[in-house]
């Protein structure tokens, strides 16, 4: 994809981003980008899907594929069909670029900062700071790669010690 592209994309899906507290998920986005672009070669298709995941099936919903294709320009109607079709099957993902977003998202939030990210949500939802620290980790999919299973296991590993450090301290 070139930059052009990317530029208009992520300008015109900015404030899309944006979750109703005020939060934005640009940056969880990109750190997932970054993740993905080192686990599979770069291509349209995994742009694509790091720049649209985070909406998850936005694109799917009545005008807004129109919109992206009269506001942004450069891509076409099956591609964003087929990013749609990407983002609804990353529980059980198909293709590398696929694999690639799936398995970025489960290591990022496999590790201290996804713990952090955890932590910070658990009031809203009626858990206690140890319901959290004693969740079992991750257990790899067998669609992932073994590279992607070793970085998940190392994120896992420091979550593990720090959870541990936390029931210490209790």
């Amino acid at each position: 994809m070139d930059d052009a592209l990317r530029e208009r994309l992520e300008a015109f899906l900015r404030p899309h981003y944006q979750d109703l507290d005020g939060a934005s998920r640009s940056d969880d986005a990109e750190r997932i980008g970054a993740i993905a672009r080192r686990l599979t070669e770069p291509s349209r298709e995994l742009e694509l899907l790091v720049l649209f995941h985070p909406l998850g099936n936005w694109l799917e919903k009545l005008g807004n594929l129109s919109r992206v294709l009269l506001a942004v320009g450069g891509v076409n109607e099956n591609e964003l069909r087929r990013t749609a079709m990407s983002i609804r099957r990353l529980d059980a993902p198909e293709s590398e670029a696929e694999r690639a977003i799936a398995s970025a998202i489960l290591i990022d939030g496999a590790g201290v900062r996804g713990l952090a990210e955890r932590l910070s949500r658990s009031r809203r939802e009626g858990q206690t700071i140890i319901d959290v620290v004693r969740n079992e980790p991750i257990t790899p999919p067998e669609w992932m790669s073994e590279t992607a299973r070793e970085w998940l296991a190392k994120r896992s590993a420091a979550r593990a010690e720090f959870c541990r450090a936390i029931l210490e301290e209790v």
